[in-house]
């Protein structure tokens, strides 16, 4: 599969960042588990996670000028009145909206996975990198001095950029219609890599991007992989960033 993108032509990378370059699940998860909700959350991973993803999504496409920050608290919130932890006396209203102010305060400190900053620095040498999230630029500062620190990015689009969330394919006319006048890439010169299949695969594939890159970090969120390359477009399987760099090191030696 490495074959069919050719490397030599792509000049800028554009990558979904929180589920690809940061570890977005365990990170929730941590999150909403340390509030006073957290005993009251389903122990089993996989359900917590599409419950979370279930809410946040539906926030994201009532409140698309919301920032992201808000959008999962208010998911939290969402989902704290379908536990009734209110309703069947285990906490007061109070205890909630602290509870989803710190959930929601907490997206900077989620970990990067221990390829990424490496494996990013290594994909620098060769191309552009554009971040295309669905995070807030506020929070988005926080992760690049933090988990992210060490990582150079040449533009930065966001969610509250554009006014709406992936997989809103206004989304990516805005990557493509900006990587083109703030960079000069244009969509041929452009490979986007993402974990989502949802959330980025399906959009690119709709939009035209040829050269896409499906990160499996093993995730819950995201979509069914069983789709696969047919249905969501990806030109190239990884397993990791750095399965990633080591892919491209070898094809433009080569070239």
């Amino acid at each position: 599969m490495a074959s069919a993108i050719p490397w030599t032509k792509v000049k800028a990378l554009s990558f979904d960042i929180y589920g690809t370059l940061v570890d977005w699940e365990n990170g929730i998860a941590q999150a909403a588990r340390a509030t006073a909700l957290g005993p009251y959350l389903p122990e089993d991973h996989k359900q917590l996670m599409l419950d979370i993803e279930k809410h946040d999504t539906t926030v994201q496409r009532e409140h698309p000028a919301m920032q992201q920050s808000e959008i999962i608290a208010e998911g939290l919130r969402r989902y704290a009145r379908d536990l009734k932890v209110v309703a069947d006396g285990h906490l007061t209203q109070d205890q909630v909206e602290q509870a989803c102010k710190e959930y929601g305060s907490k997206i900077s400190e989620y970990p990067a996975f221990p390829d990424t900053v490496e494996a990013m620095q290594r994909l620098g040498k060769h191309f552009k990198l554009i971040p295309l999230s669905n995070v807030d630029h506020r929070s988005f500062d926080k992760t690049l001095a933090s988990p992210l620190k060490g990582v150079h990015f040449d533009a930065i689009y966001t969610a509250e950029d554009v006014g709406s969330y992936k997989p809103d394919l206004r989304n990516f006319r805005y990557l493509l219609e900006h990587s083109k006048s703030d960079l000069g890439v244009s969509q041929d010169e452009l490979c986007h890599l993402a974990q989502s299949l949802f959330h980025d695969h399906r959009p690119a594939k709709e939009m035209g991007i040829e050269s896409t890159v499906w990160v499996d970090r093993k995730g819950v969120m995201g979509g069914n992989p069983q789709g696969g390359q047919e249905e969501y477009g990806y030109k190239l399987k990884v397993d990791s960033l750095a399965e990633l760099a080591d892919v491209v090191d070898e094809a433009l030696s080569n070239a």
